[in-house]
């Protein structure tokens, strides 16, 4: 089952003011961090259904910089992933009434690779891509390099666009005032339409003022066909000029409506999640930052890297190669890919919705509901796990000295597929395999219900016997001179017996 995900520092929006800002690290894992892009996915679920390509890849734009302006206070890096660490987490769309789906893995520890899948099939849109993190140190600075791409599908339209990350440049590491900004040129390609943005993130010139602090720039094109180009700050405004047009309009600003405006992010419960999943896994470096230890979270973070290098050894000996739960590498294109990935487009006689369950994304058919309606009657045979997956149900909420991360191929606890109480829309139907313990207390109070159902409605057909019965008699003795055989008392009770009942079954049945 996935809560909404708790708000605190990690939430924090810095507006990237120059400064001096205190450094250190980020409360939350890389492959957390890289969901920070999908809080305006709504922006993508207008996209699939623009019918204009121009303005389809105009909304695209925008959501690609509504990924930048959420950010920490100071200048702060994430923990970086052990092999096999996976983050999950979803978001719910209230006017689709649809959910966006974010399950991420670390597939290679040398280079250290983040893989991620982002899928809302009903809505029509798909992320596919991977991260590979290298730094490079210049003496006073160092830049932060994700070398990598990700592939964004509209599934309706079998189209897909490119896009590429700039880069993140550290200054005043040794002396000065220690700034954060980003770097790079940047491209957004649809090669179907042949449509193509390329934005370029600016560092602060050496004589520049505030003013030019995370400057970007950039345009959009059409072969060669310049269609309008943009300017303003990646954290703050961004103005559009279409060619033709004599001014420029604001194109996509972070304002407080806008901040409101952002969908919110549900994860699973920290007692639901299995030892390599980020926030369990870190749970006691982010509470000792939280308490401003920073000699305990050095204790804890050393402690989690050397049961990694521990486990690096053992298979090494064993001459067991790592394997990724949850994705795979292509041999041909060397790109990573999701294993459960479905392109297919949302059939809404046939799909009823989309769910995750341990990191795989699942999709709900009506054939299954309709094979899996016996679960009235019997709940069915549970699925029990084996091997190291059961090893990683254990709890691992003990600091380092009591227990370590053991070894697992990132395999994540069963979880409702649906989200928080308030948000349940009843689309999903237990069944399949491996309920969560909530759906099969959910399928037991169904059968219990479904069997007073099936009696009351033996008593209304009981009780409707006797009607006809009683209704046959009034008739008759209407006719005669003795009374009728609704003047009896005991008449008179079973009448109002069985209008209670039909009242209480509408009641029910309502």
């Amino acid at each position: 089952m996935c809560v909404p995900h708790r708000q605190g520092h990690q939430e924090g929006d810095s507006q990237g003011a120059e400064g001096e800002l205190p450094a250190g690290e980020e409360a939350r894992s890389f492959l957390n961090k890289l969901s920070d892009y999908y809080y305006h996915a709504d922006l993508l679920s207008r996209a699939a259904v623009e019918e204009d390509a121009y303005s389809r890849m105009k909304l695209v734009l925008r959501w690609y910089l509504s990924g930048f302006y959420k950010k920490p206070k100071g200048i702060k890096k994430p923990y970086n992933p052990i092999l096999g660490e996976t983050f999950r987490c979803c978001w719910f769309h209230p006017q689709t009434d649809s959910r966006t789906f974010y399950i991420a893995e670390q597939v290679s520890h040398h280079p250290p690779v983040s893989a991620f899948h982002v899928s809302n099939r009903k809505d029509g849109f798909c992320i596919s891509g991977s991260i590979t993190a290298k730094s490079r140190f210049y003496g006073n600075s160092l830049s932060a390099l994700l070398d990598g791409k990700a592939t964004l599908t509209f599934l309706n339209r079998a189209e897909d666009y490119t896009l590429t990350m700039p880069y993140a440049h550290c200054k005043g590491i040794l002396y000065g005032t220690m700034t954060l900004e980003l770097g790079g040129k940047v491209t957004i390609e649809c090669a179907k339409n042949n449509f193509q943005a390329q934005l370029e993130f600016k560092l602060k010139p050496f004589f520049g003022g505030s003013t030019s602090i995370n400057q970007i720039s950039g345009k959009i094109t059409s072969g060669e066909e310049v269609l309008a180009s943009l300017s303003g700050h990646w954290d703050r405004d961004v103005f559009i000029k279409e060619e033709g047009s004599g001014s420029s309009a604001l194109f996509w600003t972070p304002s407080g409506e806008v901040r409101r405006q952002r969908l919110r992010q549900h994860t699973v419960p920290l007692e639901e999640q299995t030892e390599l999943e980020s926030e369990r896994l870190w749970q006691h470096v982010t509470r000792a930052i939280s308490k401003g230890d920073q000699h305990r979270a050095t204790q804890e973070k050393f402690a989690l890297e050397e049961a990694q290098r521990q486990r690096a050894r053992e298979r090494q000996e064993s001459l067991m190669p790592w394997k990724p739960q949850l994705f795979h590498l292509d041999p041909i294109t060397q790109e990573w890919h999701y294993r459960y990935e479905d392109h297919s487009p949302w059939d809404p006689l046939k799909d009823i919705a989309q769910f995750e369950q341990d990191g795989i994304l699942r999709t709900l058919q009506q054939e299954a509901v309709a094979r899996q309606t016996t679960f009235l009657g019997s709940p069915g045979p549970r699925h029990e796990r084996s091997g190291p997956d059961q090893r990683l149900r254990k709890a691992s909420d003990q600091p380092s000295g009591h227990s370590q991360a053991t070894e697992s191929s990132g395999s994540t606890p069963e979880s409702c597929p649906e989200l928080s109480d308030e948000e349940q829309d009843g689309d999903f139907v237990p069944g399949g395999e491996s309920p969560c313990p909530r759906c099969r207390k959910e399928a037991r109070r169904l059968q219990a219900l479904h069997e007073a159902i099936l009696s009351i409605r033996e008593a209304q057909q009981e009780l409707h016997r006797h009607l006809s019965a009683m209704l046959s008699s009034t008739a008759r003795a209407a006719q005669a001179p003795t009374p009728g055989l609704l003047q009896s008392p005991r008449s008179w009770f079973l009448l109002c017996v069985f209008l209670a009942c039909q009242l209480f079954i509408n009641h029910i049945l309502k």
